[in-house]
C-alpha cells in the first residue's frame, strides 16, 4: 500500500471534499423531493417534501473534519464488512 501526501487530490472535487458524484446525488434528491413536492400534500408539507430529502442528502455526503470520507462511504464500507462475515449456525 502506498501512502498519498496529503496535497494531492485523488479525486475531481468541484468544492472543497464535494465530488461530481456528490453533486450528482444531490441533484437527484432535488429532483425526487420535486416530484413528492408536486404529488403529495399542500402548504407546509409540500415544503417538507421539498427540502427533506436535499438536506439529508447533503448532511450525508459532507465530509468528515478529520478527512476519513462522508458518512454515505462509512454506511457503505460498514454494509460490506457486515455481509462479508461468515455466520455461524449454532447446533
Amino acid at each position: 500500500m502506498y501512502l498519498i501526501p496529503k496535497n494531492i487530490r485523488v479525486k475531481r472535487e468541484i468544492f472543497k471534499g464535494y465530488g461530481i458524484k456528490e453533486i450528482l446525488l444531490l441533484g437527484l434528491s432535488v429532483l425526487v423531493g420535486f416530484i413528492l413536492a408536486k404529488l403529495f400534500g399542500t402548504g407546509l408539507i409540500k415544503i417538507f417534501f421539498f427540502c427533506f430529502f436535499p438536506i439529508l442528502t447533503f448532511l450525508i455526503t459532507l465530509p468528515m473534519p478529520n478527512g476519513s470520507g462522508n458518512i454515505l462511504s462509512i454506511i457503505i464500507k460498514m454494509i460490506k464488512f457486515r455481509s462479508s462475515q461468515k455466520k455461524y449456525k449454532k447446533f
